[in-house]
């Protein structure tokens, strides 16, 4: 059959028909694909948000089947990975967390948090090397973030490396001059490299831009003994009774240094003696309490903290020291140089028996003896002034055969 123009036409049609109807089928394609996309992406959202909220009360079963199906539908998204770790590592499941962690990082090299919750699961694996390395890359993609650098330093404090830590928080003290955690820090590394008073002010520092934390009251009180600023730290203690909801013994006894270092001493045994209430068995307590009754010249209260400590700590020197000072004081001057010797075999560290020890020889004439002692009180502590001085005076009487 021939073909006519009018068919022709029509078959000419009907293939630009089908040709048209075939054109956009890869397009609608591509519009399915990305709606498809949308949809995945909007529902991993919102099993994301159940989990987070599913996790910030608790629900750390509900929140894990939550984060999973987010997964499930987006697992690109790093995000998700660090909350599954998250919630692992409140479960203290820490492989798990790690390998949840490790994956965000995977995803996203640059997400700081992953990096942060990594570290905490190394140092949980008491690996602070490794938590170190992290902490940085925290930072380091997040300089934004204190929280970051705090952890980065106080990593560096647990390993020793002290000057390192003051170093980084010092370079970033410009950008967070007024973050308390920071000048807490740098009063704490002060205070371990024996820095007293400088710990005291960066630790005040610390208080003014956090005025309502009673522990860093403590704190500069506890910074301003170890400075020797008695008087400061005794009415940082007094500030302090006054915040507290109760009296605590540990403070107490800080005020009762303060007290007999201020040379207040009749207020300082007063509070000693009603320390002995409740801190009957501390042994610091019976030995202060002991040193400022000699000082006080009560060698009745002297005896008796003597003999509390012999029997509370048999180990330590101060017992036996303190009832050779009682019977040294009733004349008895073999006997307290007995006990003397028996105080300086229990306190290889201390200068103070083999000091009192060498007067008890010097009392009884010996004075070959007492400059022994006196030179293994030196040798104990070289900068120990008045051991110093009593040697030179033992070897110039022993010298000329004088006594002075």
């Amino acid at each position: 059959m021939a073909i006519t123009p009018r068919l022709a036409l029509l078959v000419l049609a009907a293939g630009i028909l089908v040709t048209g109807c075939g054109e956009p089928t890869g397009y609608r394609k591509e519009v399915r694909t990305n709606a498809k996309a949308r949809v995945n992406a909007a529902s991993a959202q919102l099993s994301y948000d159940q989990a987070r909220q599913a996790f910030e009360v608790g629900s750390f079963d509900q929140a894990r089947r939550d984060v999973e199906v987010a997964i499930a539908r987006m697992p690109e998204v790093p995000e998700y990975h660090t909350l599954q770790g998250r919630i692992f590592l409140e479960s203290h499941r820490l492989e798990p967390a790690a390998r949840s962690f490790e994956a965000a990082i995977e995803r996203d090299a640059e997400y700081a948090p992953a990096h942060y919750y990594l570290a905490i699961v190394n140092q949980r694996w008491s690996d602070d090397e490794a938590a170190l390395v992290e902490y940085r890359a925290a930072f380091t993609h997040d300089a934004t973030n204190v929280q970051y650098l705090l952890a980065c330093a106080e990593t560096l404090v647990t390993l020793d490396r002290l000057d390192e830590a003051e170093s980084i928080i010092a370079e970033q003290l410009t950008y967070f001059e007024h973050n308390a955690a920071l000048h807490h820090l740098l009063g704490q590394i002060a205070l371990l490299q024996g820095r007293a008073t400088e710990a005291v002010e960066r630790l005040r520092e610390a208080r003014m831009l956090d005025p309502d934390n009673l522990d860093l009251l403590e704190e500069v009180a506890r910074a301003q003994y170890s400075a020797g600023q008695y008087a400061a730290c005794h009415d940082s203690i007094m500030r302090l009774n006054t915040l507290l909801p109760a009296t605590r013994d540990d403070l107490r006894f800080l005020e009762a240094r303060c007290l007999a270092l201020l040379g207040r001493s009749v207020e300082a045994r007063t509070l000693y003696l009603a320390l002995t209430n409740t801190l009957a068995g501390d042994p610091a307590l019976w030995s202060e309490l002991g040193m400022l009754s000699w000082d006080l010249g009560d060698y009745r209260r002297v005896a008796q903290c003597g003999a509390r400590l012999v029997n509370l700590a048999p180990e330590r020197y101060e017992g036996y020291l303190l009832q050779g000072l009682n019977e040294q004081n009733k004349g008895n001057a073999a006997a307290a140089t007995r006990l003397f010797n028996k105080a300086v075999e229990r306190a290889p560290d201390s200068a103070l028996p083999n000091i009192i020890l060498g007067q008890s020889f010097e009392g009884l004439g010996n004075l070959h003896a007492a400059r022994a002692a006196y030179a293994d009180a030196v040798a104990v502590e070289p900068d120990n002034l008045a051991a110093r001085e009593l040697l030179d005076r033992a070897n110039r009487m022993v010298a000329t055969g004088i006594e002075e």
